[in-house]
């Protein structure tokens, strides 16, 4: 008879967001029972309603929810392990808990900020002047960490950083799958009718996946847009979808855009459908990732599982996911553009002789590449981290 795992997390996430897919994923696998030797006991979260009060939150973020976890930690016969799938909820970690605990580690930049500079450019990783309330926040999550029985983590970097801030805690490199069904090439010139992606027309299509945090540098991406010729950006139409404004107070991306004179941009929001966003992967020439700092990373995975191309920054933890020597120099404007210029002409010499327009088609070396992150693998690589602490 197999083991049973409790997950666990804070407030609900839908599936669109990166944390939120890691989570549900997860819960997928052991609930159809794809993670060898172990089963879904059940999932402990909490549901706030549309606009809960700061008191709300904090009461049960701090207070209601952890007690509730303390109390199952003490239940030894029906769970035998517990797993926290995200660092943001390690304050949840039991203490002196009768079950093991594990929590998914996608990053540590926020409990650990820092500056990266490049260039004359210095670009915060993190929030080094938190409110004091999550400073408090930030402390209670460390404390859990340093509690935890192992801590996985889904990048190389992580990992390396879980050694050095925990050096007491057991830790292992576990990085994230894709259902890669999901994201089959042959599914491209599909669109359905209320896609996005249908109304799409004869253009260069360039994808711009993430929020507008510092660390995804939307105005270093878009200098370089900025300065490519008039005619060269005449046939780009580049696409966003996340939200488009800055946690900063800096120019929203719609701004950027007019900045730089793109002539054709469209935000699309952060409410794209599952089928609209992959469908715009499909009709998209390439990716542009120019971030300088993730957890893992699933834009350039999932563009690279549905055969699309990607530019991004040669910096971590992406830089793990990409084919051998393909990511650019984070801070070479030079390079970026002259990777645009190959993907523009692509697309001139793909349709030139098009009577009718189509989608580009699918790279599968990268299908191929992305593969080495199925579901299966992962589901595998989770079973012997779980068997690892028995």
């Amino acid at each position: 008879m197999g083991r049973k795992v409790m997950l666990v997390r804070g407030g609900t996430l839908g599936p669109n967001s990166g944390i939120g897919g890691a989570h549900h994923a997860l819960q997928e696998s052991l609930a159809a029972g794809n993670v060898p030797g172990w089963s879904l006991h059940g999932v402990e979260e909490y549901h706030l309603g549309a606009r809960p009060s700061a008191f709300r939150r904090v009461s049960q973020r701090w207070f209601s929810h952890p007690r509730r976890i303390q109390r199952l930690s003490k239940n030894e016969t029906s769970v035998d392990l517990i797993h926290i799938t995200d660092q943001e909820q390690a304050h949840l970690v039991p203490r002196n808990s009768a079950i093991p605990t594990v929590v998914t580690v996608h990053d540590l930049f926020h409990l650990f900020p820092e500056v990266k500079s490049f260039g004359q450019t210095k670009v915060e990783i993190g929030q080094s002047r938190p409110s004091a309330v999550r400073r408090r926040d930030l402390r209670k999550l460390r404390a859990g960490l340093a509690r935890a029985d192992l801590l996985l983590c889904d990048s190389n970097s992580t990992l390396a950083a879980c050694h050095m801030h925990f050096p007491n805690i057991k830790a292992l490199w576990l990085p994230l799958g894709l259902s890669m069904e999901r994201f089959d090439p042959s599914q491209a010139n599909q669109a359905s009718a209320s896609s996005p992606a249908q109304h799409l027309g004869r253009a260069c299509h360039l994808l711009i996946v993430g929020s507008h945090d510092p660390r995804k540098r939307m105005d270093f991406l878009f200098n370089v847009l900025g300065g490519l010729d008039a005619e060269v950006k005449q046939d780009l139409h580049v696409h966003h979808v996340g939200d488009p404004k800055s946690p900063t107070g800096a120019p929203s991306i719609v701004e950027l855009a007019a900045a730089h004179s793109i002539p054709h941009f469209t935000a699309h929001g952060g409410d794209l459908s599952d089928t609209a966003l992959m469908d715009m992967r499909f009709a998209s020439e390439a990716l542009l990732f120019p971030s300088i700092s993730e957890g893992f990373g699933y834009p350039p995975l999932e563009a690279m599982a549905t055969g699309t191309r990607v530019l991004c920054s040669n910096e971590a933890s992406h830089n793990e996911l990409m084919p051998e020597g393909s990511c650019l120099p984070a801070d070479d404007v030079v390079s970026w553009r002259a990777a645009l210029l190959d993907v523009h002409q692509g697309w001139k010499q793909r349709t030139s002789s098009d009577e009718k327009h189509r989608w580009p088609d699918a790279d599968q070396a990268l299908v191929a590449h992305a593969h080495s992150f199925d579901m299966n693998v992962y589901n595998q690589r989770t079973s012997d981290a779980y068997n690892s602490l028995f």
